[in-house]
């Protein structure tokens, strides 16, 4: 029969372990949480607008309206591209995609194509020049404000490096997605969205 000190000891060494065990789950877990990922969501809540946001010509910035901003690139642009607010608001944003180029040509746009995510700024110009008569000053804010919320990635990355801190640090990138091979990845996921056909899975999710 074990003696009540054995008994104790035994009992006081269980107590240990756990308290060990308990130590490290709590270690684990608290290395498993990123300060990056803290940083990165700071940033994005500075800069970046959110889904829902309400904007001046009255549509709710939401990745539903994809396919009605570039529908305007084939209806509208033709209508507004000799009216100087269009030139003029877009050549001065750089495109997301692509940054040595201008929003107002991507730099896979040839042959009547272009990459989705500058159809639909080019799309929303259209619309708030021909639609609305914006001044070309609410063009370009709107346009850009477009852009930064559907690719929050590249204007994320680009703030970073304002800070003297390197994007890549942090999983980010401005090196164009046109240039890694990303032209039919969806916009939601840092991509172009496609050359033709809008391609979007987040949308089709949220509306099944």
């Amino acid at each position: 029969m074990p003696t009540n000190r054995a008994h104790a000891n035994r009992s006081f060494q269980r107590m240990v372990l756990w308290g060990a065990l308990l130590v490290t789950l709590v270690a684990v877990g608290a290395v498993g949480e990123d300060p990056r990922d803290d940083e990165l969501q700071i940033i994005r809540d500075e800069i970046i607008p959110a889904e829902g946001t309400e904007t001046e010509y009255g549509i709710p910035l939401s990745l539903h309206s994809l396919p009605q901003f570039a529908e305007w690139w084939y209806t509208l642009v033709p209508r507004v591209e000799s009216d100087p607010r269009y030139y003029d608001a877009l050549n001065p944003l750089v495109a997301p995609c692509c940054d040595d180029n201008q929003a107002y040509q991507c730099c896979c746009e040839k042959n009547g194509q272009a990459c989705n995510i500058i159809r639909s700024g080019k799309g929303l110009a259209a619309h708030l020049i021909h639609d609305l008569d914006y001044s070309m000053e609410q063009v370009q804010a709107n346009v850009l404000e477009w852009f930064m919320f559907a690719r929050p990635d590249y204007y994320m990355a680009v703030e970073m490096r304002s800070r003297q801190q390197s994007p890549q640090d942090y999983g980010l990138t401005t090196f164009g997605s046109c240039y890694r091979g990303m032209c039919e990845t969806p916009i939601s996921e840092g991509g172009c969205g496609g050359m033709k056909e809008l391609n979007e899975p987040a949308i089709e999710r949220e509306e099944s």
